[in-house]
């Protein structure tokens, strides 16, 4: 690093005494060694834009871009994932102001503006990804979750998949540290109340099993335990537990529907908060359970009736809602009760957790 500094001083001194050619051969021996040399990247483009060498100046004046705003892109994720969305936002936008069509940029500016709780300017940007990328199924989604028009019933398969395959890496840092995530021991502590005797000998089935932090909770009281999730890099984590007799990629009330009368027990924690209509998933998770077999879920909650799509892009659902719910499709509520299901932003997530069984 100090010999590229000595080597800039002096092609910049030639520069200066009219070496052009001599000073663009150190410039460029330079980004060589360091190809993210900004200072000669520019020295560079100015003489040659300027003529006093042979080269491309849209080449070079590319270069300089190329290397400002991937530097300055790499300042705008770190302060998004910290938090200091002002600052994120900040250099997003400098960047589309060298280069427009740089995507990422626009996408994060999209969710800078969503941790910054500014829905309106967060919603204008997934528009424009939207419109630029009209197959892109979480941007569509999120247009959705914030704005007017017509809701899903519930969220897509490709959205639920891209983006947990998305989160995978860095799930269980994100939920257990950054987000005090309890929803696993919430329904772990639900079913000590709703199951008697020791019970180390069910068959269990964990619904969207994600990286299998309920696993962990339940793994105890199971001869056998199955998980289904729809994203293959979300089961590979799972995979890697060791918990697991066998696990499958799909989607979940396709995959109950085709086991009938298998399991004792499923658990479903933060799974319901992607389907806003319950019907299906419980009617499907009525087919799957043996005749005295139960349902663990949450749910996010709110007070008004039946559910909506929050700008989260996840549904919350009215206690009562559940309840009627679960009465239709077959089931009755053993008990059920509210809690924090987890933090997001400094607020607490209110929860919803049941427990249902045959009616």
């Amino acid at each position: 690093m100090t010999e590229n500094t000595e080597r800039f001083t002096q092609a910049t001194a030639l520069a200066d005494s009219g070496e052009a050619l001599a000073a663009a051969d150190l410039y460029r021996d330079i980004l060589k060694n360091q190809p993210k040399n900004l200072a000669a990247a520019k020295a560079l483009a100015e003489i040659v834009e300027a003529g006093r060498v042979l080269g491309d100046p849209r080449a070079a004046r590319q270069a300089v871009t190329d290397i400002e705003t991937e530097s300055t892109y790499s300042v705008a994720k770190t302060a998004l994932a910290n938090g200091r969305f002002d600052v994120a936002i900040r250099c997003y936008t400098k960047i589309l102001d060298m280069d427009p069509d740089y995507d990422d940029a626009i996408w994060g500016l999209a969710e800078a503006n969503y941790g910054k709780r500014d829905l309106n300017e967060a919603l204008k940007w997934y528009r424009t990804y939207s419109e630029k990328y009209p197959v892109d199924h979480e941007a569509r989604h999120m247009v959705a979750a914030l704005g007017d028009g017509p809701k899903p019933l519930r969220a897509s398969d490709n959205y639920v998949r891209e983006t947990f395959d998305h989160f995978a890496e860095d799930f269980d840092r994100q939920l257990l540290e950054d987000l005090e995530y309890l929803a696993p021991k919430l329904i772990h502590t639900l079913f000590r109340e709703v199951w008697s005797g020791a019970a180390a000998d069910l068959v269990i089935l964990d619904a969207g099993c994600g990286t299998g932090l309920a696993g962990i909770e339940f793994k105890a009281y199971a001869t056998y335990l199955a998980g289904v999730d729809l994203s293959p890099e979300m089961l590979k984590f799972a995979a890697a537990r060791g918990l697991y007799d066998k696990l499958h990629e799909g989607e979940l009330a396709t995959f109950m529907r085709a086991n009938e009368a298998k399991f004792d027990l499923i658990v479903a924690a933060d799974v319901f908060c992607y389907i806003g209509d319950l019907q299906e998933s419980l009617e499907a998770a009525l087919v799957t359970l043996k005749p005295e077999g139960t349902l663990l879920f949450s749910v996010e909650s709110q007070s008004k009736r039946g559910y909506s799509l929050t700008g989260s892009g996840r549904y919350a659902h009215k206690p009562a809602y559940v309840r009627k719910s679960a009465q239709s499709a077959g089931f009755k509520e053993v008990i059920g009760r509210t809690g924090t299901l987890r933090t997001e932003y400094g607020e607490p997530v209110k929860g919803y957790i049941t427990a249902l069984r045959r009616a």
